[in-house]
């Protein structure tokens, strides 16, 4: 079914607040790239639209890993009763049937499960460091580049995760 309760949770927790986090991230490190000037001082103004970027970033990130440990992942855990052979239900028992699917749960779901907590306390950090040090973020180029490079990683490991998401989905979807 396409619009059981599992299926909407999915798409809520993948595209609603994991895409909205990506787009979030990358108007973050949009507007630190676009900030930076040739002469040390600060390109445009707006320390408020960077910390809103970056606060919701941060809020949509959490909400994210929350939603997907304690509302995605214990049904995609769930052990099949004994005699199943219809694994349909049973989405880690689904992929790990197959070895060409194998990988999927060693190694994308074992990245899923500890990859968006970092993204989220890298990016809580780059909003705390937004909001208590508004324009300072962007006069001063080394927090600004630490503030770049903490958000570049949260957002490569937010996509990665996305990716292995959308392989699993593929393979073993929450129905």
């Amino acid at each position: 079914m396409l619009f059981s309760e599992r299926s909407i949770w999915t798409m809520v927790h993948g595209i609603g607040l994991g895409g909205g986090a990506l787009i979030g991230l990358a108007a973050a490190l949009f507007y630190l790239y676009a900030a930076r000037s040739s002469d040390g001082a600060a390109a445009l103004p707006g320390s408020r639209a960077l910390a809103g970027a970056t606060v919701l970033s941060a809020v949509l990130l959490w909400l994210t890993v929350i939603v997907g440990t304690y509302v995605i992942f214990p049904p995609y855990r769930v052990t099949p009763p004994a005699g199943v052979t219809d694994l349909s239900e049973f989405p880690r028992a689904l992929v790990l049937a197959s070895p060409s699917t194998a990988w999927l749960h060693s190694f994308a779901m074992e990245s899923k499960e500890h990859m968006p907590w970092i993204a989220s306390m890298l990016t809580t950090a780059v909003a705390f460091i937004a909001v208590r040090y508004r324009s300072r973020v962007l006069q001063n180029s080394s927090l600004r580049s630490l503030s770049m490079a903490l958000l570049a990683i949260s957002f490569a490991l937010v996509a990665f995760v996305s990716l292995m998401g959308m392989f699993v989905n593929k393979v073993a979807p929450l129905d």
